[in-house]
């Protein structure tokens, strides 16, 4: 029978952290029924409050502290640090500064930045502690950010794939231990027959039924197909724009050249109209593209890391064109963001000149910055799933 490794993962957060919790449990179910099943692990989640028992301790704390076994940590923190115990700032402090030191555990540091939908629940100085504690870990691990649940979902999927996949998917530590034979099997003269039946058994039990090897690659590949078509959109809507600015310079540069005054600022005020409509063109175009391109992004993200994982089933060379056709896009990317970035250079030089122009001017500062943004995180996601260092 196949080994299955078992992978205790513990969550640790103050209460302010909720819909975190949520997402966990689907993803990691996700993962069970599917790269679990190929790869053989499966994932436990361990709640202190239903893996612990009353027992004598110095405090709740050091109950959990003493009955918990995991293998992952994964520590969540927003606005709040937690309750203070006798040796720490507080029990998720404790709980992760206890990961760190012991060299056995793994674990996955994540801050929230999102601001709060009521700023009242704001604690300055409760958040203050917090930024104190980010401060000190970045002398220790190297923890992540995110800014909404939608990203934080993507990024936790990737790490903990990447995670088992170089930290425990070559291991042996079997859940199931395959059946013992008596002394009238002649010593385990039949063992390997026994093995084998019960290896059919239990796979049927696991319901292996649900695993297409070929609908993941596919998927892989189309999510990288919708990736790349809206990568070549946005870039397309920035020649554009650059073309655009450029043809606008030179013909603003002709009109300074105009010695009639009225004829003079009558060519200008043509000239600025007109780029003030290309520059709303442009926001449109790039609105209407963003929301795709960050939800594509998002499956490539978790249509890489499932690849890396049950490329194991298959040969080096699946895992090669994998992590290439990864790192091909991701050149197309970086360079589409420093194009981003100089064209937003450029648009920030421009002047004020009238209210309509400066309010499309400022619309497509932040359409680029957002665009920036998405592509910045979409690179994060790539080098955590092909472990690039940054």
């Amino acid at each position: 029978m196949k080994e299955i490794k078992e992978i205790n993962l513990f969550i640790s957060c103050p209460g302010d952290i909720q819909d975190e919790l949520n997402s966990i449990e689907v993803i990691v179910k996700e993962i069970n029924k599917t790269i679990g099943k190929i790869s053989n692990f499966v994932i436990q989640i361990v709640h202190w409050n239903e893996d612990t028992y009353t027992d004598i301790g110095e405090d709740g704390q050091e109950i959990i502290n003493d009955q918990i076994e995991y293998d992952i940590l994964i520590g969540i923190l927003w606005m709040r640090l937690g309750t203070p115990t006798k040796r720490d700032k507080s029990g998720t402090v404790e709980e992760i500064n206890k990961a760190i030191e012991n060299k056995e555990k793994q674990q996955l540091i994540y801050f929230k930045t999102a601001t709060p939908i009521n700023l009242n629940s704001i604690n300055t100085s409760e958040l203050n502690q917090v930024m104190e504690f980010k401060k000190e870990l970045s002398n220790k691990i190297l923890y992540k950010e995110f800014e909404s649940i939608e990203k934080f979902e993507t990024l936790f999927r990737l790490n903990l794939s990447s995670l088992i996949k170089d930290k425990f998917i070559d291991e042996k530590k079997p859940v199931q231990k395959t059946t013992k034979i008596n002394s009238s099997d002649n010593n385990g003269k039949y063992q390997n027959i026994v093995s084998l039946i019960d290896e059919i058994e239990n796979a049927t039990k696991d319901g292996f039924e649900d695993i297409d090897i070929f609908n993941i690659n596919e998927n892989g590949h189309i999510s990288f197909e919708k990736a790349t078509r809206n990568l070549n959109n946005l870039t397309g809507y920035l020649n554009k724009l650059t073309d655009n600015l450029k043809k606008g310079t030179a013909e603003i540069n002709q009109a300074n050249n105009i010695k009639d005054t009225r004829l003079k600022l009558s060519k200008a005020k043509n000239v600025v109209n007109r780029l003030s409509k290309e520059l709303d063109e442009f926001n449109d175009e790039i609105n209407s593209e963003l929301p795709n391109f960050s939800e594509n992004l998002k499956e490539v993200g978790k249509t890489t890391s499932d690849l890396l994982l049950a490329s194991r089933s298959f040969n080096n060379n699946e895992t090669n064109e994998i992590e290439s056709n990864t790192l091909a896009y991701r050149d197309s990317m970086e360079y589409a963001m420093n194009a981003t970035a100089n064209m937003l250079k450029e648009v920030i030089k421009w002047p004020a000149i009238n209210l309509k122009f400066n309010t499309s001017k400022r619309n497509t500062e932040v359409a680029l910055k957002d665009l920036m943004k998405e592509m910045m995180f979409g690179l994060k996601l790539i080098d955590e799933a092909l472990e690039i260092e940054s």
